[in-house]
């Protein structure tokens, strides 16, 4: 399998098809072609469109058609019409729909913009992830520290042994402040 083939099938696999597409009502119902269809015709015309969306084109011999949408060729012939023609055109000997072809374009595109745009964002993101690691190893001592590391912990600390003016400067006390402190080193 060559490479181009593999990108290829994993483009396929990994960009699922859009399962839907855009149908206006309103002009729909305002194209007189579609007004003049009958229900047989509207209802062959919209499951062409569903296949042309699906699978891009569709087969414009009629009876090769019909095998395709799994009617007989006389239900086919009866319902399609010249009002069909109008939302679907012959090309290269298979029936596309033009709007929905521009529709899928534009969903391909503006999926392609995202796709991009996630790449952009998950770059930015790893650069910013970096960045922050660089910061915290930079202030991070090497190596073991030297001489004693002596640890203090509440039981090693008598309470008598610090007075609460050794904590306070007792000149940057009020008089009142200064007579509590006083009371309570007292006690």
């Amino acid at each position: 399998m060559t490479l181009g083939l593999r990108a290829s099938l994993r483009n396929c696999i990994m960009t699922k098809a859009v399962p839907y597409f855009p149908l206006y009502a309103a002009n729909i119902l305002a194209a007189r072609p579609f007004k003049l269809m009958s229900l047989k015709e509207r209802g062959l015309w919209i499951t062409m469109q569903m296949e042309c969306w699906v699978n891009k084109t569709i087969p414009s011999d009629s009876v090769e058609l019909a095998k395709y949408l799994g009617v007989p060729i006389t239900e086919l012939e009866d319902g399609l019409t010249d009002y069909q023609f109008s939302f679907i055109e012959k090309v290269q000997g298979e029936l596309i729909s033009p709007e929905l072809s521009e529709y899928q374009r534009q969903f391909e595109e503006k999926r392609e913009k995202q796709r991009l745009g996630g790449l952009k964002g998950a770059e930015r993101k790893k650069l910013k992830n970096l960045k922050e690691k660089a910061s915290i190893t930079e202030g991070t001592p090497k190596g073991q520290p030297k001489g004693s590391l002596s640890y203090l912990n509440s039981t090693s600390i008598r309470l008598n042994s610090l007075k609460s003016n050794q904590l306070a400067d007792m000149k940057e006390m009020s008089p009142e402040n200064a007579a509590w402190v006083k009371e309570y080193d007292e006690n």
